[in-house]
Parts: C-alpha cells; sequence; structure tokens
C-alpha cells in the first residue's frame, strides 16, 4: 500500500496520538496497537505507574526484539548463501557432466 497523506488518531497506553507516517493507515494501526500490548505487558511486570518508566521499558524491549529478528535474518542469509553456493556448484557439474556425454 502506499503511504498515506492523512493523519491517523490511535490510542497507547490511554493517550490519544495524532500520527502521520510513511506507511499506510492500517499499518501504523497496527504498530501502534502492539505498542500499546507491549506497554500494557510490561505494566503488568513492573510495579510503577510512571509512564515515561514503562514507555522506556517497553522501547528497549522492542529494540531487543528487532536486534534479535535482524540477527536471525542474517543467519538465514548466511545459510541461503551458501545454498545458493552449493546449487551453483552442482549446477555447474551437471552442466559439465550433461556436456562431457
Amino acid at each position: 500500500m502506499s503511504p498515506s497523506s492523512d493523519s491517523v488518531r490511535v490510542a497507547i497506553y490511554g493517550d490519544e496520538y495524532s500520527i502521520k507516517g510513511d506507511v499506510d493507515i492500517e499499518t501504523t494501526k497496527k504498530v501502534a496497537e502492539y505498542v500499546n500490548s507491549k506497554m500494557e505487558e510490561i505494566q503488568a511486570g513492573v510495579t510503577s505507574r510512571d509512564k515515561v518508566k514503562i514507555a522506556v521499558l517497553s522501547a528497549i524491549n522492542i529494540a531487543g526484539e528487532l536486534l534479535d529478528y535482524k540477527k536471525r535474518c542474517e543467519e538465514y542469509r548466511h545459510k541461503l548463501d551458501e545454498v545458493e553456493e552449493k546449487a551453483g556448484s552442482l549446477s555447474r557439474k551437471i552442466d559439465e557432466n550433461v556436456c562431457a556425454m
């Protein structure tokens, strides 16, 4: 979908925000819902009711998830490169054997 030039109103942890993003409105809503759910999850595990502290802990948690996903993507990319290299090698061997017939 294309980015929206309209802003969208979302609720995050009891506060309303008007967001104008670089992505479509539905994606913006999903991101806001995820942030809200993460803040609620963090709040359930701490005694503090300080919104800033909960927001920072949530941001750290989300950043940790992002870094984990990036690491796994890099590992998968490395494995994919290895598979592509093996496939290319096998393809060359097949070509050599077909030509030798």
